[in-house]
């Protein structure tokens, strides 16, 4: 019987999913790649896709966005921007139609103000590095 390792599975908005599992198959930018316990420490770049998560003898499947996966020993991390399950999804576009104009605009407002946010934050490291040469 496979061993099992700790699970967290985190996004800005929510801990996703936290618990014990046997194996984990994620996307990086170089190819598919499988987890289990003991493997081997790494830290590797995740690309958007369906993640494969094994937990009591059972496999469920998870679509990520791009991140990160933090591999030890016996505790493997994923830092994602966003992560749902299956039906999630399917829940979201009926629901979409049923979200008012205001809604819509304050969720494109939240949106801008993360971007705009994000490419300060850029602007500044490359600023940071312009003085260092």
């Amino acid at each position: 019987m496979e061993k099992p390792f700790q699970l967290n599975i985190v996004t800005p908005d929510r801990a996703f999913f936290s618990g014990e599992v046997q194996s984990l198959v994620v996307n990086t930018t170089s190819g598919e790649m499988g987890i289990l316990y003991h493997t081997l420490p790494l830290v590797a770049v995740l690309k958007a896709g369906r993640m494969r998560i094994k937990k009591n003898g059972r496999w469920m499947e998870a679509i990520g966005s791009a991140g990160f996966v933090s591999v030890m020993r016996d505790k493997v991390t994923v830092l994602t921007q966003s992560c749902v399950w299956p039906y999630e999804t399917e829940n979201e576009e009926s629901n979409e139609h049923a979200l008012s104009d205001d809604e819509r605009k304050a969720a494109s407002m939240h949106e801008y103000k993360m971007a705009k946010a994000q490419l300060s934050a850029q602007f500044a490291k490359l600023q940071n590095k312009n003085r260092r040469e």
